[in-house]
């Protein structure tokens, strides 16, 4: 069996689930059974928006080897430190990968994978529809340390409509909706991804597939997020903007530009994975 953990809390975006869904799809197409680990309920329910199966919930990183057994394949797409446990998966399991946004290097002998790097992108393609003229800010699916909230006022003169990340407050509804004439819920990700004309985002994962399904994308980038992961979108075409420059102007997304995302390639990780 194929395992894909991804790492999933209040305090973090869905990024990690989003990959983990578009490997688990790339491997559904092929015909190999693979299931979905992650953290919590809510993570479940955005798996379900994103037409992925029932995942299996486990508490941290360390408790894999409560699901997986000798002999399976883990995909681990996760900041959480394993210490020397990682080094017990890689001595328990066929395979295990990790994968790093940005890239990293292997302590215990995992196979490292940076998902943004061109020979090995992976996200889901969203494209298809007719594209309007709609503009929207998916920030992210969680703002628990109000970044998003006191930066709004940049976005009030750029005619945008907002994303409801998962995990947002609901107390600050009332305050974000002064500024943002439209406020879609989360289950629209997929939808405003496919039509939306203009997308603002501070997640990376959905930088890329923004990108890729033929939006204008201007990616945001927070402190504390690696700055090769900035470098990386840059070099695919993506424009960025520092968080702290981007909420000290007005933020114009007419302002992006088209980026020419490759396609994934289904090959590459198919390998990866031993097939």
């Amino acid at each position: 069996m194929i395992y894909l953990y991804a790492y999933t809390n209040h305090r973090a975006d869905l990024d990690s689930l989003r990959r983990m869904g578009a490997l688990w799809q790339i491997l559904q197409e092929a015909g190999i059974d693979a299931e979905l680990l992650v953290n919590d309920y809510r993570a479940q329910l955005a798996g379900r928006e994103l037409g992925l199966p029932a995942a299996t919930t486990i508490e941290t990183i360390m408790d894999i080897d409560a699901v997986a057994e000798h002999g399976d394949t883990v995909v681990i797409d996760s900041p959480e430190e394993a210490g020397e446990r990682m080094a017990r998966y890689v001595e328990t399991f066929a395979r295990v990968l990790r994968i790093v946004p940005g890239g990293g290097e292997s302590r215990y002998g995992e196979v490292v994978i940076d998902p943004l790097a061109p020979a090995s992108l992976l996200y889901r393609f969203y494209g298809g529809a007719e594209r309007d003229d709609e503009r929207v800010v998916i920030y992210g699916d969680s703002d628990w340390d109000r970044m998003f909230l006191s930066g709004r006022e940049a976005f009030r003169e750029c005619g945008c409509s907002l994303y409801w990340g998962h995990y947002f407050y609901v107390k600050y509804e009332e305050e974000l909706a002064e500024v943002f004439g439209t406020i879609h819920e989360s289950d629209e990700y997929p939808e405003l991804l496919s039509r939306c004309g203009s997308i603002v985002t501070a997640m990376p994962q959905t930088a890329l597939e923004a990108a890729a399904a033929g939006a204008r994308t201007l990616y945001l980038h927070r402190d504390g997020v690696s700055e090769t992961v900035r470098s990386r979108l840059t070099m695919l075409g993506v424009m960025s903007l520092g968080w702290k420059e981007a909420t000290d102007q007005t933020i114009d997304p007419a302002a992006a530009v088209f980026a020419r995302i490759p396609t994934v390639s289904t090959r590459f990780w198919l390998e990866c994975l031993g097939f």
